[in-house]
């Protein structure tokens, strides 16, 4: 009992304590803190972002050479399958340790050659990123390419951060991956009638000058599903879609990921019918 009494007189004292330091704490020495604060965590955070940009090379070299092991494994001859089979799940596993580190760090689409052979052998990862077009093979002529030109209202020389597939009015807008739709906006103005979603990896893409919206916010997605329909609204001069890929809040070009889904499996069909085929 004088154990309990003396332990709850303690906690009292400490928080007496403590809220008399803390009101005794002016504005100004508070702001410094946290200040202080602020500063330590950029410093960190810049530190840690610092170490895995020097770290993206040798990742990258690391990951090419599982993905020429695996390679070499998958068209392997071998009659012991048992051997065979045991390495590739060595490999594997090497490579699904790596992966996900991997796929956050990388700025752009550059980097997924190294994920080649892993992509053949796990092709359900590329529903997690943006890996196709989104829309309708058929549908649309590519009419502006990601980078400089001159801009078709302004007649500036100024970067495009996306490219743009020029449709038909009304034609069906497809999300290039899984995620969730982060923002849903309908405007006169810039992109007009808008979305966002936001994928794994630091992916985000976006579709603009839309006709119909036909998702809400906070809506989760998969990849290839009906999200919009193509329109002219916001600063455009004809119907088309403005696609944009984001990658770590940087946008790059979105053209090395329209087919990236495609080659895949028609690699993987082929193989099938070589096999098919002996």
């Amino acid at each position: 009992m004088i154990i309990f009494e003396t332990t709850n007189f303690l906690l009292k004292k400490i928080r007496f304590d403590a809220k008399r330091y803390l009101q005794s704490f002016g504005r100004k020495q508070l702001a410094y803190v946290l200040f202080l604060a602020v500063l330590l965590l950029y410093y960190l955070f810049g530190h840690v972002l610092e170490y895995s940009d020097k770290r993206l090379p040798e990742t990258t070299v690391v990951m090419e050479q599982y993905g020429q092991r695996l390679e070499m494994n998958l068209s392997s001859k071998q009659t012991d399958t048992i051997v065979v089979l045991k390495e590739r799940e060595h490999l594997l596993t090497a490579i699904e340790e790596r992966i996900v580190a991997y796929l956050y760090q990388m700025p752009d689409y550059s980097y997924m050659t190294s994920l080649e052979v892993y992509l053949k052998y796990r092709p359900e990862l590329l529903q997690q990123f943006p890996s196709a077009v989104p829309l309708e093979k058929g549908d649309y002529v590519l009419s502006s390419q990601y980078g400089i030109r001159t801009h078709p209202i302004s007649l500036k020389t100024k970067k495009h951060f996306g490219i743009d597939l020029a449709a038909p009015l009304g034609k069906t807008v497809y999300a290039t991956a899984s995620g969730i739709v982060s923002e849903v906006i309908y405007s006169s103005n810039g992109y007009g009638n808008h979305i966002i979603i936001k994928h794994r990896f630091g992916f985000e893409s976006l579709y603009g000058h839309l006709n119909k919206i036909l998702v809400r916010k906070g809506q989760k997605i998969q990849q290839h599903e009906l999200i919009a329909t193509v329109g002219n609204s916001g600063n455009s001069t004809g119907y088309h879609l403005h696609y944009e890929t984001v990658k770590n809040e940087s946008k790059i070009d979105p053209i090395p990921s329209l087919n990236l889904k495609r080659n895949v499996y028609a690699e993987l069909i082929e193989q099938n019918n070589n096999n098919h085929g002996e």
